[in-house]
């Protein structure tokens, strides 16, 4: 009788049981797929009484409420069409991933490629990046990367010149005499916003220029300006396409002297005499002016080789150009071989003219760099020009052929904390036109020929500031086709240079 009554006693417990159990999990969200139920019931009373097997477990069904959240939604259109519904929201709009890395910085180490020796440590050519991909700001991997790099460079000069003539016009010597002293200074801020995926990117750079001499434009020559301005998208170490203002590869190395904006770069001409500048392949390297903006397809296909197409469109002040200039490097750390061809046609913007100027040229260098202690290399380059005046006429003045060649060389000890670098390097240029007096038949023409030398010694303080003093001497010759005898003069100039800048 005792066993009976507790079977029943227990059986009435599992009626109670059952139901409230039910409910608490539904509440809880029992049933989810990372928890499991119980594997064995606790008895209700008594130590040793035998669990029932699970093949006799009575479940007892719980009524439950169908929760109409689980319950298939009507169409958009039936729900909308049943009185005092709500309508469903909007589908919410599709955002793009998110950059899971973005970032201000400094330019690191790792933006300035050199899968070669680009050259000497703190060198002209180690300052030369030979076509490289730079700034290079990969993503990391399986990570998108947005960041803005900040970079740039600053210089202050100090320099003394004294100009004179050598030869027998004493025009020339009336408006050639000249001693000069100057500081200049340009500081460039450098911005470069890029976005990397995978091995992908777009990139976009800005550089803007200050000036020390307030004496000078912005349109004068080292004036306060605006250099690099473009946008390029491109896979990393493969190929790129780029368009905006920016430089071409350099072909015609210069060496540690005949830096931009300064005396020795331009020479010994002086105020009158004709213009004559060295030729390396440099129509369309340097930033093109006036409305005018290039593109360019760079392709990678080897670590060692490179080829640039640039081209050239838009309006220089007389009228409307049109330029191409294909390079290709070949990189093997201690010997660089470059090398392309360029041509440009102008023409005039003014109804009826006919003016054009067509100009090609062809050049190439050799560069070889033993490290830590020696680089040298060599340059050629000849362009010619032929161009008609606006009725068409040939402007013989206008027509020549420009010859450049010359070579570098740089000598460092080779020390990280002692850095000193010697450097020297010759220019000659020869600049043929064909105007002559038509009582001559045409045997003279005007003959111009400059060269242009220096010296240099550079020291780097803390592996950031620039130390550098130049010296240079130029010559420039003139035969002039305007009489007979055709006068001659010549032209001297030496200078020197005390330079501190800085790379950051």
């Amino acid at each position: 009788m005792k066993t009976i009554a507790r079977c029943a006693q227990t059986l009435v417990l599992l009626t109670a049981f059952v139901p409230f159990a039910a409910s608490t999990a539904l509440a809880a969200g029992a049933g989810s797929p990372t928890e499991e139920p119980p594997s064995e019931v606790t008895p209700a009373a008594g130590a040793n009484a035998t669990p029932a097997p699970p093949s006799t477990v009575v479940v007892v069904p719980v009524p439950v409420q169908p929760n109409p959240a689980v319950a298939s939604p009507a169409p958009a259109r039936e729900a909308t069409a049943v009185a005092g519904s709500i309508p469903p929201p909007p589908e919410p709009a599709v955002e793009a991933p998110p950059v899971t890395e973005i970032g201000v910085q400094r330019l690191p180490g790792s933006a300035y490629p050199e899968p070669q020796t680009r050259g000497l440590k703190y060198g002209s050519l180690w300052l030369t990046f030979h076509g490289l991909q730079w700034p290079y700001l990969p993503a990391k991997a399986g990570r998108d990367r947005f960041v803005i790099g900040l970079s740039g460079w600053g210089w202050l000069d100090t320099a003394v010149v004294k100009f004179g003539p050598w030869g027998q016009s004493a025009q020339a010597i009336n408006q050639d005499l000249l001693a000069y002293a100057t500081q200049q200074g340009r500081m460039l801020l450098r911005v470069t916003p890029t976005y990397s995926f995978a091995d992908w990117f777009v990139q976009g750079q800005v550089e803007l220029v200050g000036t020390e001499n307030q004496t000078i434009q912005r349109s004068d020559v080292g004036g306060a300006d605006t250099d690099d301005l473009w946008l390029r998208i491109g896979q990393w170490n493969k190929w790129d396409f780029q368009v905006g203002r920016f430089e071409g590869w350099e072909v015609f190395h210069l060496g540690m002297g005949l830096d931009q904006n300064t005396f020795e770069r331009q020479g010994a001409i002086g105020p009158g005499d004709p213009a004559v500048s060295y030729y390396g392949l440099t129509d369309n390297q340097f930033r093109p002016s006036g409305a005018a903006g290039n593109a360019a397809v760079h392709y990678y296909p080897l670590p060692f080789l490179r080829f640039e197409a640039l081209g050239t469109v838009g309006s220089f002040s007389s009228g409307p150009v049109v330029a191409t200039r294909p390079v290709a490097i070949l990189d093997f750390g201690w010997l660089k071989l470059k090398g392309g061809v360029e041509w440009q046609r102008e023409t005039s913007q003014n109804t009826g003219s006919q003016f054009e100027t067509t100009s090609k040229g062809v050049g190439g260098a050799v560069q070889f760099v033993f490290e830590p202690h020696i680089e040298f290399g060599l340059n050629g380059a000849q362009g010619t020009v032929v161009s008609t005046d606006a009725q068409g006429q040939p402007n013989n003045k206008g027509t020549f052929t420009r010859t450049s060649f010359g070579g570098f060389a740089n000598v460092s000890n080779g020390s990280e904390r002692y850095p000193l670098m010697f450097g020297v390097g010759g220019l000659y240029t020869r600049d043929v036109d064909q105007n002559a007096l038509s009582n001559s038949a045409g045997i003279v023409t005007d003959d111009y020929w400059l060269w242009q030398s220096f010296a240099a010694v550079q020291y780097v303080v803390f592996q950031q500031l620039y130390i550098k003093l130049v010296g240079s001497y130029s010559r420039a010759h003139f035969l002039l086709a305007s009489a007979i005898p055709a006068p001659t003069y010549d032209n001297e100039m030496y200078s020197v240079r005390l330079r501190f800048s800085f790379y950051f």
